[in-house]
């Protein structure tokens, strides 16, 4: 007995799953109930659209598989009252819960006020990737100095922040992304790769990184940044730097 649930995912005869030809979530083979295993969303427009996004639901469980995460249960979700609130961005909710993706969202959706993709104010704690709680940090002077090319990048008056992490002895007063990686000449990785630097020491900063490399160059003050044969170069008096790599001038 074949029972075929759509966008390439088939039962075969109660007992195992076929994505196309593969078969697929065996572990979770104890968990989910044959019978009443279905998807119930997806984030294609139509039936014959590949998503990256699929929610399956049995009697007692919610799945979620997604380019984002690994196939997995959403902890606490009840097929009952489970409900789609932005499918393309993840954002669902069950049971007293919110979700963004396969994560449990520590505060309530209804309330945050989102500053941009990256960051959210709930009451007076500020939030990153809807997960991660920003210590320390003062949302009456939190903000995001260059939110479209570096959304992940924010400071209040004591710190400079990235990706929710103290930018250790960054100083917010006069921290400032080097000018010429913003205006608009075109460099390799220029939208994901930049040159910082304040009055203490410079910085390489990526943004699909998970840190800021702290540059520790002896002549700060002539610490600029260069574009020669579309790659980005930073440069001091002793060094020039690739993508935070320094080379003996």
């Amino acid at each position: 007995m074949i029972k075929e649930l759509g966008q390439g995912y088939k039962i075969i005869d109660n007992e195992f799953i076929l994505f196309y030809e593969s078969e697929v979530f065996k572990k979770f083979y104890k968990i989910i109930d044959f019978e009443n295993f279905q998807i119930i969303a997806t984030n294609a427009e139509t039936k014959d659209d590949y998503a990256s996004t699929i929610y399956f639901a049995d009697k007692n469980h919610i799945y979620l598989q997604s380019a984002f995460c690994r196939f997995g249960i959403l902890e606490d979700a009840l097929p009952q009252d489970f409900k789609i609130l932005d499918i393309q961005k993840g954002y669902t909710f069950s049971n007293k819960n919110y979700y963004r993706h396969n994560d449990k969202m520590p505060f309530d959706f209804s309330k945050a006020n989102y500053l941009n993709d990256f960051y959210a104010a709930v009451g007076n704690k500020l939030y990153f990737g809807d997960t991660i709680l920003v210590e320390n940090a003062d949302i009456e002077s939190f903000k995001i100095p260059n939110p479209e090319l570096i959304g992940n990048l924010g400071m209040d008056k004591n710190h400079v922040f990235f990706k929710g992490k103290i930018i250790q002895d960054a100083d917010p007063e006069t921290f400032k992304i080097l000018e010429s990686c913003l205006d608009g000449t075109y460099y390799l990785e220029c939208d994901n790769a930049f040159y910082a630097k304040d009055d203490k020491q410079a910085y390489f900063v990526r943004t699909i990184s998970d840190e800021v490399k702290i540059i520790k160059t002896k002549s700060l003050d002539n610490f600029h940044f260069k574009v020669i044969d579309e790659r980005g170069y930073a440069f001091d008096k002793e060094y020039s730097y690739y993508m935070g790599k320094r080379t003996r001038l």
